[in-house]
C-alpha cells in the first residue's frame, strides 16, 4: 500500500504579541497538525507508524472484518493489516493455547460477550481507555477498561413475510406458548445458552425455568447458527425463528421475504473489542480501537447492517428499535455457565 505522508500547514498569526502567543500555547496547547489532533494522538500515530502492522483476531464475518480493516487502512495507510477469523469457541481456544505456549500473535481481539468474560479472567486483554470510550453506555463496556462493545447483536425474531405479517408476531416470548405455534413452527438456535441465562435473570429463576419448559414443549426446530435459521425462514421451512438483525438487513436488500421484530425481553449479545496482552503492535492496536469506537468506525459497522454500539450514531436500524427496551447481556452470568448449560440441554432435550 502506498505510503502517504502527512503535510503540516504553516499557521501565520497576525497582530498577536509574542508573550500572548506563548501564554496561549501553555493554556490550550498547539495543534499537532492541520487537523488539530492532540500532541498525544500525534505521538501515538508516530509510534504506530514505526510498528507498521496490526493483526486482528475476530469472529466477525470475513467481509465485515475485511471492510473494517480497509476502512482503518484508508485512514492510516502506513499500517499493514491482517486478520484471522474463526467461530467464537474455536477462536477462544486458539488464543488460550497460544497464550499457554507464550505466543502472542493478535494485537486486537473481537469476541462475543460470554467468551470475552472468560478471556478477561484469563488475563488475555490489556487495559486501554480510549478517548472515544466515554460515549458508550454502562453495560456495554468493561468497568476496568479491558474491552468495549463495537457492535450489538439483539436477539430478535425473524419471520417470513409471505407467511406472516407483523400483527401475527406476539409482543412477548410468552405469546409463543399459544397452541397455534406448536409443531415445528419456531426455528431455535441450539447454542442459545447466553440468551437462556439472561432470560432466567430477567424473569426470575423459577418463572424463567417454567417458561423454558413450556417453550421447549412447542416442538421447536433446532438449528445451529442464526444465519442458517434466517435462510430456512426465507425458504419457508418454518415461519419464525431467533435471529440477529444484520442477517435480515443483508438479505432484505435483495428483496428476500424476511423481516425482524423485537419480542420482549430483547437481550443484547455484545460484540466486543480489546487489545491483547503483550500485543506485538500495541500502538497500532490503540489506533484501531480508537477507530472502531469513533463515529466514523461505527458508521462503517452500521453500513454492514450491524447495530453499532455507540448510542449517538443514528442509523435506520437504531431508529427501528426506538421504544424497545434492550437488556445488555450480563457477562457475570458466565460464572455459572456450567449450570446454565446443563439446564438448557436438559430442558431443550438435544
Amino acid at each position: 500500500m502506498r505510503l502517504i505522508k502527512s503535510k503540516f500547514k504553516m499557521i501565520s498569526i497576525n497582530s498577536i504579541g509574542v508573550f500572548f502567543l506563548a501564554a496561549l500555547i501553555i493554556v490550550i496547547g498547539f495543534p499537532a497538525n492541520s487537523e488539530g489532533i492532540s500532541n498525544e494522538k500525534a505521538k501515538l500515530v508516530d509510534e504506530a507508524k514505526k510498528e507498521g502492522k496490526i493483526v486482528l483476531y475476530t469472529t466477525m464475518s470475513v467481509p465485515h472484518a475485511d471492510g473494517m480493516l480497509k476502512g482503518f487502512q484508508k485512514k492510516y495507510p502506513f499500517i499493514k493489516a491482517e486478520f484471522y477469523r474463526a467461530s467464537s469457541l474455536n477462536l477462544m481456544n486458539k488464543i488460550l493455547i497460544e497464550m499457554k505456549n507464550n505466543r502472542y500473535v493478535p494485537d486486537v481481539i473481537d469476541m462475543p460477550g460470554f467468551q470475552t468474560a472468560i478471556l478477561t479472567k484469563k488475563g488475555v486483554y490489556d487495559r486501554y481507555i480510549s478517548p472515544e470510550r466515554p460515549a458508550y453506555q454502562e453495560g456495554y463496556k468493561d468497568a476496568d477498561g479491558y474491552w468495549t462493545s463495537i457492535y450489538l447483536n439483539p436477539y430478535l425474531i425473524g419471520y417470513n413475510t409471505k407467511l406472516l405479517s407483523r400483527k401475527d408476531i406476539p409482543d412477548t416470548y410468552e405469546g409463543f406458548l399459544d397452541p397455534k405455534w406448536k409443531g415445528k413452527k419456531i426455528g431455535f438456535d441450539s447454542k442459545e445458552v447466553e440468551w437462556f441465562a439472561n432470560m432466567l435473570k430477567i424473569m426470575g429463576e423459577e418463572k424463567g425455568l417454567e417458561f423454558m419448559k413450556k417453550f421447549a414443549a412447542q416442538d421447536l426446530q433446532y438449528r445451529r447458527g442464526h444465519t442458517l435459521i434466517g435462510e430456512l425462514i426465507m425458504a419457508g421451512e418454518f415461519p419464525v425463528g431467533t435471529i440477529y438483525p444484520q442477517i435480515v438487513e443483508d438479505k432484505r436488500k435483495d428483496g428476500a421475504p424476511i423481516e425482524w421484530v423485537g419480542v420482549s425481553p430483547v437481550i443484547v449479545k455484545l460484540g466486543t473489542s480489546g487489545i491483547s496482552a503483550r500485543a506485538p503492535h500495541p500502538n497500532a492496536a490503540k489506533l484501531y480501537i480508537d477507530f472502531c469506537l469513533s463515529k466514523e468506525g461505527q458508521m462503517l459497522i452500521g453500513s454492514f447492517g450491524r447495530l453499532p454500539a455507540r448510542p449517538d450514531v443514528e442509523l435506520p436500524l437504531r431508529k427501528a428499535l426506538e421504544g424497545t427496551k434492550l437488556y445488555p447481556s450480563d457477562l457475570s452470568l458466565v460464572e455459572n455457565y456450567g449450570k446454565y448449560f446443563k439446564e438448557f440441554k436438559n430442558i431443550f432435550n438435544f
